[in-house]
């Protein structure tokens, strides 16, 4: 292979140095692991806003690892989620990933010592090289994220870049992608479940247990910037940073070279995805009577593509229960559905209510059973004469003569 198709047309000298490509290979191939991100504080350095301190609690991310035996420096890839993309998404990467010539047309600061490709990297597709284009049509992408890497006469610089690659593209390098889970805790029953199942039962984005504020579509989709933004405003983003270049600089000093090429990123696939259940969807048909698709199958191709998208289904958020491969399909079987969704609804409703009312008697108890059992200290002067009264100062004591 000549080096020059090694590159997508957007690396600068620096990076092309460390054969540093933003182009995914044709012999790579994918494997997932799972990296665990300690709890620690962190700094959160939004560009534009002042700094803040984040307690991040720690987290599990996917992270999709190059499996590779040539000398190009692998394009490790960290899952996101799914995301959709609009021209106000596009205007946000555009202020945030500018060079240093962008910076100085816009009259704002350029805080790093080297020069990275500007937010046109962002819109490449890794796999098909092809762009992003800003709408708000149905298009779909996944937003991952690449530790690039540059050599220059001032040092080596590392980046992590947030990129968009277009859902077909995805879907063929993670086709046969597996993950580890276990239900419940670490000691609970193993299995094997495709990677995409996994994400989509843990939720939009990959790793966030708790509520969020983004505003998203009726298909449950956010937009790429603002998923960008949530990795950065929880900490995830920069103890993902964090954690990246502590595995760097150990496997360079390991190696004894300024720059090692394979599994300078690697870390031991350490432990397994936790969920609550084994999700059961594969073969499964959407729950629109009028619709036959399947999970997993793929669709009938658009025009002017050459494969259809594949059948994901998604639980109705209400009831838990139905699935649907699109959100015109929940749609248009709500007249149907609506009293068994409100149903469940209400039922769900009561149960944690009670669970509520019984933690809260359950808190009243300990706290009645503590105050039972409280015995106040006694408290007893030193030298055992009993508390010594202080004599009255009216009627018979002396007065100190003062300064007149």
């Amino acid at each position: 292979m000549e080096t020059s198709s090694f590159f997508s047309g957007l690396e600068n000298e620096a990076m092309k140095n460390v054969k540093c490509t933003l182009k995914i290979q044709p012999t790579w191939t994918y494997e997932p692991n799972i990296i665990e991100l300690k709890p620690e504080r962190v700094v959160c350095c939004m560009d534009g806003a002042p700094s803040k301190t984040v307690n991040f609690p720690g987290c599990k991310i996917i992270k999709l690892c190059a499996n590779t035996d040539d000398s190009i420096y692998p394009m490790h890839l960290t899952v996101a989620g799914p995301c959709y993309y609009t021209k106000q998404n596009k205007k946000d990467f555009e202020i945030m990933f500018r060079t240093r010539e962008q910076s100085l047309l816009m009259k704002l600061p350029y805080t790093s010592k080297f020069d990275w490709p500007d937010y046109r990297a962002i819109e490449q597709c890794p796999k098909c090289c092809k762009r992003a284009k800003p709408s708000s049509s149905k298009d779909r992408y996944w937003l991952v994220y690449q530790v690039c890497l540059q050599g220059a006469d001032i040092g080596i610089g590392t980046r992590v870049m947030p990129r968009l690659i277009c859902e077909e593209c995805f879907e063929l390098i993670i086709d046969d992608c597996c993950l580890r889970v276990t239900v419940g805790s670490q000691t609970g029953p193993e299995a094997e479940v495709p990677l995409l199942d996994v994400i989509e039962a843990q939720g939009r984005i990959t790793w966030l247990k708790n509520g969020h504020t983004l505003e998203k579509r009726d298909d449950g989709l956010f937009g790429a910037y603002e998923l960008y933004c949530t990795w950065e405003h929880f900490g995830a983003f920069q103890a993902m940073c964090d954690e990246y270049s502590r595995m760097m600089q150990s496997a360079m000093s390991e190696s004894g070279h300024e720059i090692g090429f394979r599994g300078q990123e690697q870390a031991p696939p350490s432990t397994y995805w936790e969920m609550s259940q084994i999700p059961t969807k594969e073969g499964r048909k959407c729950d629109y009577a009028a619709c036959s698709n399947v999970h997993g199958k793929r669709e009938a191709p658009e025009p002017g593509k050459k494969k259809g998208r594949k059948t994901r289904l998604q639980e109705c958020l209400g009831c838990f229960d139905t699935m649907y491969c699109s959100a015109e399909c929940q749609k248009a079987a709500w007249p149907d559905h609506k009293a068994l969704c409100k149903e469940a609804q209400q039922k769900r409703k009561e149960e944690e209510e009670k669970e509520k009312a019984r933690q809260k008697m359950d808190d009243e108890e300990k706290m009645a059973a503590a105050l039972a059992s409280f015995v106040p200290l006694s408290i007893t002067p030193q030298g055992g004469g009993g508390v010594k009264k202080k004599k009255s100062k009216i009627g018979g004591g002396k007065k100190k003569k003062g300064k007149k």
